[in-house]
C-alpha cells in the first residue's frame, strides 16, 4: 500500500566549529493515509527538525522524501511552497496569528495566499470556528481572545485547505492540562472527520496516547513505542 508521506535514509547534519552535529541519522518514516502518529523525544533530539524536513522547510543532508509514492527530491523552493500550500496544515506551540486580522481572516489566510477566497471558503472557515465553539468570536482580533481560543483558531487555519496531512509541533505545549486536552480532542476529531493524516510532535504522553502509533526519536533514529504502556 502506498504511504501518504514517507522518508528513507533521511539524514541531517549541522556543521559546527567544534565538530559536526548529527541530528538525524539514516532515519526511515512512513505515514499511512489518515494515520495519526505521535513523535516523542528529549528536547533537542531533532523532532522539530524532522517536521521541517518532511514539509520541505529545510533540506536534508541525505535521503529522500516521497508523497503518495512520488519522490519530492530535487523539488525547487517554489515547488515545495506550492506543495505545502495544497497538502499540509501546520499547528505550532505558538499560534502565530496575524494580530491585525480577525479570527475569520486568520483562518482564511491559507486560501487567501492561494488567491482563491470564495463564499464557499468563508462558509467553511465559519463552520470550522463554530465547530470549535468560536462562532461568536469570528470578528475578534487575536488580542481579544484567550490563549486557548487563539490556539483553536490556529488549528482551524491548519485544516482550512482540507490538507492531506497536518503537522503539529507541541500544539498543547503553551496550554494548561485542561485546555490541552480540549485542544487535543479537537485536533484528532478534525483529523478523523477530514481524513487527514496527522503527525504530532509532543512531550505529552497523554496527547501521544491518542495516536495510532507512537515513535521516539533517539540518537537520530525513530523507534516504535508501545502505546499500551505509559511512561
Amino acid at each position: 500500500m502506498t504511504s501518504l508521506l514517507e522518508c528513507r535514509g533521511l539524514c541531517k547534519v549541522f556543521e559546527r566549529a567544534g565538530g559536526d552535529l548529527v541530528v538525524l541519522d539514516d532515519c526511515d518514516f512512513s505515514l499511512g493515509e489518515t494515520e495519526r502518529v505521535a513523535i516523542m523525544g528529549a528536547s533537542g533530539a531533532g523532532k522539530s527538525t524532522l517536521l521541517n524536513l518532511l514539509s520541505g522547510l529545510d533540506a536534508p543532508s541525505a535521503g529522500d522524501i516521497a508523497f503518495r509514492g512520488q519522490s519530492l527530491g530535487g523539488a525547487k523552493s517554489d515547488d515545495w511552497s506550492r506543495w505545502r500550500r495544497d497538502n499540509v496544515g501546520f499547528v505550532f506551540q505558538f499560534h502565530f496569528l496575524l494580530p491585525d486580522f480577525t479570527a475569520l481572516e486568520n483562518v482564511l489566510l491559507p486560501v487567501r495566499l492561494a488567491g482563491r477566497v470564495t463564499s464557499v471558503h468563508e462558509k467553511r472557515a465559519k463552520d470550522l470556528l463554530g465547530h470549535m465553539g468560536l462562532g461568536d468570536r469570528i470578528k475578534h482580533l487575536p488580542g481579544e481572545l484567550s490563549g486557548g481560543e487563539e490556539q483553536r483558531v490556529a488549528v482551524a487555519r491548519a485544516f482550512m485547505n482540507q490538507p492531506a496531512v497536518v503537522m503539529a509541533d507541541e500544539p498543547t505545549g503553551n496550554l494548561d492540562r485542561a485546555l490541552g486536552r480540549e485542544l487535543a480532542d479537537i485536533l484528532f476529531a478534525l483529523s478523523r472527520e477530514m481524513s487527514s493524516g496527522l503527525i504530532v510532535v509532543t512531550h505529552s504522553r497523554d496527547l501521544a496516547d491518542r495516536a495510532d502509533r507512537i515513535l521516539r526519536l533517539e540518537s537520530g533514529v525513530l523507534r516504535a513505542v508501545d502505546n499500551s504502556v505509559s511512561t
